[in-house]
């Protein structure tokens, strides 16, 4: 009978102990991994070739696995999760739903023109297309970074580089949830204003509107993957989607997170196989 291995690259998150203590109370193999140990082309080291393998860590590291032949490996589509993708699908749910998506040195030549736009004296929420976090998203004052040289050490990024940019909102909560296709696994929240709170939510108000947001896209983009929520002016936004693989738990069920990690890798195992 084919079972799930994990493979954990560890003190990554901070659930990490209870993680494999879960892993260990339902009876599932697991390795541990490092980053610079770790060789696609000699993966064997950890679990034989085309077996059922799933990997929890960083998206780097993540990449990698899924350089292997293992199944799934990890649940991280890179191109389903840049913002190119999935905005196509939730745009009308989304925190910045008023957006340009454009290279980064077109957004210093049409800096006027976009400032204009979202009636903005110079602050602007900029993040990458891609979901690999190629630098981090934030707000940016483009008045003051008004030259490519500027703006790209600031980013670390070249004149090429696919950003997302929107205006300047507020947020008050922010929480993860796990998705199983359409299927909501569990949920935390996880920061409010500034204060990190893990809280694991259990039905409600949330779990009703993701559950209604699901519905009308009835699109995913992968069979696992995360969704933060957040709210702003008293009205909930999907704030972006995410991997599986590679998102922190925060206050999450690990039991179910663990469930249906397995039942996925199981499906995707058993379309190759079968």
């Amino acid at each position: 009978m084919t079972t799930v291995n994990w493979l954990l690259e560890r003190d990554i998150f901070d659930a990490d102990e209870q993680f494999v203590e879960a892993l260990s109370k339902h009876n599932y193999t697991y390795k541990n991994i490092k980053y610079l140990d770790f060789d696609p082309r000699r993966s064997d080291l950890y679990f034989p070739d085309h077996e059922c393998v799933l990997f929890r860590g960083t998206l780097n590291l993540g990449r990698n696995v899924l350089r292997t032949s293992w199944i799934p490996g990890a649940y991280m589509d890179e191109r389903n999760l840049r913002c190119t993708t999935y905005y196509t699908y939730f745009g009308a749910h989304l925190l910045n739903n008023q957006y340009f998506i454009l290279p980064l040195g077109e957004l210093v030549r049409r800096r006027t023109e976009i400032l204009d736009y979202f009636g903005s004296k110079g602050e602007l929420f900029i993040r990458p297309d891609s979901n690999m976090k190629t630098f981090r998203a934030g707000v940016f004052d483009l008045q003051k970074l008004n030259t490519m040289p500027a703006l790209s050490s600031e980013l670390g990024r070249d004149v090429t580089t696919l950003v997302l940019v929107s205006g300047k909102r507020s947020i008050t909560r922010e929480w993860r949830f796990f998705i199983y296709k359409n299927e909501i696994i569990t949920g935390s929240l996880y920061l409010v204003g500034e204060e990190r709170i893990d809280e694991q939510i259990k039905g409600g108000y949330l779990v009703d509107y993701l559950t209604n947001v699901l519905q009308q896209v009835n699109w995913y983009p992968d069979l696992l993957y995360s969704i933060d929520v957040c709210e702003s002016e008293g009205e909930l936004y999907i704030l972006e989607l995410g991997s599986y693989s590679c998102a922190g738990e925060y206050g999450a069920n690990l039991d179910l997170m663990i469930e249906y990690g397995a039942k996925a890798a199981l499906e995707d195992f058993s379309l190759v196989n079968d």
